[in-house]
């Protein structure tokens, strides 16, 4: 029987992403992608500043922008927890999956405010290397994140967004300066799948190794 695997989060220009064709992955397991260029990504992981939020009570959603373009981030239910500390003028990776209502946005699976905007200009120079300079594209939606309906569009449940957001909270925890020990993040999880966890974070970017089995969340 076919089952689903998790895609890597693709690192990307906010403006290519919107500019890419919304579409589905046929089978059981298909998942929804934009078409870049024959690419196909459905997940992403982008550093960009928060330029605008909105918080209701039972939906939650951030306007990010990375200097290419804007983009929404959109959580439901449990999952508005991702976005409750977020403030307009935070630098922060977002990881999460690509869907389409009424526009292009963001279903949030890690969103992490960073303590230096320095990694905005990290991100902004590897981008440049992998895909050359972007045009910036305009919102193609008026209005602000406050303004935003949800009328229509179903709830999401992010998988395994609580287990993603305890181990990374066990890496901060027991990294005391040279990163946190894989094999004691993993025994301290009490998680079945942390070591699967800890590999996907770490293809996501999320995480990096600091040092060969020394773990340090970005």
């Amino acid at each position: 029987m076919e089952t689903p695997t998790r895609n890597t989060a693709c690192k990307i220009w906010i403006s290519s992403l919107v500019r890419g064709e919304y579409a589905k992955e046929e089978g059981e397991f298909g998942s929804w992608y934009v078409n870049l260029n024959g690419k196909k990504i459905s997940r992403v992981n982008l550093i960009c500043s928060i330029v605008d939020k909105y918080s209701g009570e039972d939906y939650s959603s951030i306007t990010v922008d990375d200097g290419s373009g804007v983009i929404a981030v959109k959580a439901w239910g449990e999952n508005t927890k991702l976005l409750l500390d977020m403030e307009v003028g935070n630098a922060v990776m977002v990881v999460g999956k690509v869907r389409q209502y009424g526009g292009l946005y963001i279903v949030p699976e890690i969103v992490r405010k960073l303590d230096n905007s320095l990694w905005l200009k990290l991100r902004k120079l590897e981008l440049v290397k992998e895909y050359g300079e972007s045009e910036r594209v305009e919102a193609s939606f008026s209005g602000t994140a406050s303004e935003d309906s949800t009328e229509g569009v179903v709830e999401e449940k992010v998988e395994s967004g609580n287990s993603r957001e305890k181990v990374i909270g066990l890496i901060e925890s027991l990294d005391a300066g040279s990163g946190a020990d894989i094999v004691e993040v993993i025994q301290n999880s009490g998680l079945e799948s942390a070591e699967d966890i800890v590999r996907e974070l770490i293809q996501d970017g999320a995480v990096f190794e600091l040092h060969k089995g020394r773990l340090r969340v970005m």
